[in-house]
């Protein structure tokens, strides 16, 4: 049984090693937690986010589990074209209570382009603030073995690591080409870790956080009065390692007017040599819930018996006063 829980303690590292930073599955509906450029990127003006991921539950007692949410505001400051943000998120890995908080604050600058405004540049940059820490004493060792048994009033002989306290800095860009709500493309590119910090929690080693890079592809198309399909797709590059994920999603319109938007999406997604998930959405006005499943595909397949993690995204937008009645005036110029 020990030889057994090493061996998927390793696998889990392993796979969840698969990137270095927290990812998510909905990567099309964590707009803060994609691209910096996505900051203020919305039609509303104040939008709130949020996002939960549970992995690995069917194997460990103490399942991985990621919390986020942020709020962006659009033409910040009465600037038009400027977008300010601010994200919290927090990841907690398995028995070592292995914890890691972050909070950034970031900025965007909006640019449309062409004739009909219908083209535009979005950059974005981002500031953090992160705390990295863990609790050997949840762990087993093999010190503690007594001959028999496992014995945790033994000395484990590892020594506790220091929590670490960093800055760290993304920058990104995203351009896009919008006809309507219902057309659209668009590629992205975004760099997080930019200097490399230092996570060591032992001041005798190092162990730089790797430059990830990220590409990606959102775009929407209708095929139908009712219909759209929504093909996406995302890069990610950290060090050694590297993550692929395509996919796409279909959207019905219940109700698509000017003083009514309502619609539910279903997809389907596959992460390179990890992972294929499906994914489902609900928008019911400025309100979109969103939710997936990852079946677990990976080397690790043998102990969780395809399952791997769920996820849950929300995102909320609060439109002003004067867009509301802009939105709402459907009399004719008669009346």
């Amino acid at each position: 049984m020990r030889v057994l829980l090493t061996i998927v303690t390793v696998l889990i590292l392993s796979t969840s090693g698969l990137s270095q930073d927290v990812h998510f599955s909905q990567f099309f509906a964590t707009p803060l937690f994609t691209n910096p450029a996505f900051t203020g990127h919305f039609d509303g003006t104040y939008r709130f986010s949020g996002m939960i991921r549970r992995q690995w539950q069917s194997v460990s007692p103490e399942p991985f589990q990621t919390h986020g949410g942020g709020i962006d505001l659009r033409d910040a400051a009465k600037i038009k074209g400027l977008g300010i943000g601010l994200s919290l998120l927090q990841d907690f890995a398995g028995l070592s209570s292995t914890t890691f908080n972050q909070a950034k604050l970031s900025l965007a600058s909006h640019i449309r382009i062409g004739s009909a405004k219908r083209g535009g540049i979005h950059l974005g940059g981002t500031v953090g603030y992160f705390t990295s820490s863990n609790d050997i004493s949840r762990l087993s060792w093999n010190n503690q073995f007594n001959g028999t048994q496992h014995d945790p009033t033994l000395p484990s002989g590892e020594i506790q690591g220091n929590q670490v306290n960093k800055l760290n800095y993304s920058g990104g860009i995203y351009v896009d080409q919008v006809a309507n709500e219902r057309h659209r493309f668009g590629v992205g590119l975004a760099i997080q870790n930019i200097a490399e910090p230092d996570i060591s929690m032992f001041k005798a080693s190092e162990n730089k956080m790797f430059r990830l890079y990220s590409a990606h592809v959102l775009s929407s198309f209708p095929i139908g009065a009712t219909w759209d399909i929504m093909p996406a797709g995302r890069a990610m590059i950290q060090g050694p390692y590297d993550q692929y994920i395509i996919g796409t999603a279909f959207r019905h319109h219940l109700v698509d007017s000017e003083i009514s938007k309502q619609s539910f999406q279903f997809g389907f997604w596959g992460r390179w040599k990890d992972a294929g998930y499906v994914s489902a959405g609900l928008q019911m006005e400025d309100l979109y819930v969103g939710a997936s499943y990852d079946v677990n595909l990976s080397l690790l397949q043998p102990a969780t018996n395809y399952r791997g993690a769920w996820e849950v995204t929300l995102i909320y937008i609060i439109r002003t006063v004067r867009e509301k009645s802009k939105r709402l005036r459907v009399c004719p110029d008669y009346l």
